[in-house]
């Protein structure tokens, strides 16, 4: 049943946004920021800290809410695929080195301009925009949504990488 709740762990050091290389689908093979579904009766909170240390063994010490995404994911048939509401929350963390899980390849923190030049999920690419654009403060909260034919994908990333040459987010 559609749409579903997830939430993801924006974790940046010194200018280096944290990223994993997703496993699975949505967007397998991709890199987006470590988070997933929330739980029946999980607090969103909670839901954060528990992703980010199943997909990462990072432990979170705080967090403040980011960005809110929506992404629609029509198949070619033009039927929902996807359609998550994606509350993405500015995480401090406990000093460590990321570790995937089974849910990903790779976890490792990039500097936030080259994540750009990275196979990123389209919901990640535009939150970068978001902090690449302006500096994220407490209560500044971005609004993002995309919805897409499956078969546009590529299209639609290629248009945003188009963009962040334009405005010159990425070196």
């Amino acid at each position: 049943m559609w749409p579903k709740v997830a939430v993801g762990a924006v974790v940046m050091k010194e200018n280096k946004i944290l990223l994993v290389r997703r496993r699975f689908d949505p967007s397998a093979g991709r890199w987006a920021i470590p988070g997933g579904h929330v739980e029946k009766g999980e607090k969103l909170e909670k839901a954060v800290i528990r992703e980010l240390l199943e997909e990462t063994g990072l432990k979170a010490l705080g967090l403040r809410p980011l960005s809110i995404t929506e992404y629609i994911e029509l198949s070619s048939n033009g039927k929902v695929s996807y359609h998550y509401i994606i509350i993405d929350y500015l995480v401090d963390v406990e000093e460590g080195i990321p570790e995937p899980n089974k849910e990903s390849y790779e976890a490792r923190f990039f500097e936030l301009k080259d994540s750009l030049k990275l196979n990123l999920t389209i919901s990640t690419r535009k939150v970068i925009h978001a902090l690449l654009i302006n500096e994220p403060r407490p209560y500044n909260i971005y609004v993002i949504t995309t919805k897409l034919n499956k078969d546009d994908y590529d299209n639609i990333s290629q248009q945003l990488i188009k963009f962040e040459k334009e405005k010159s987010l990425v070196p």
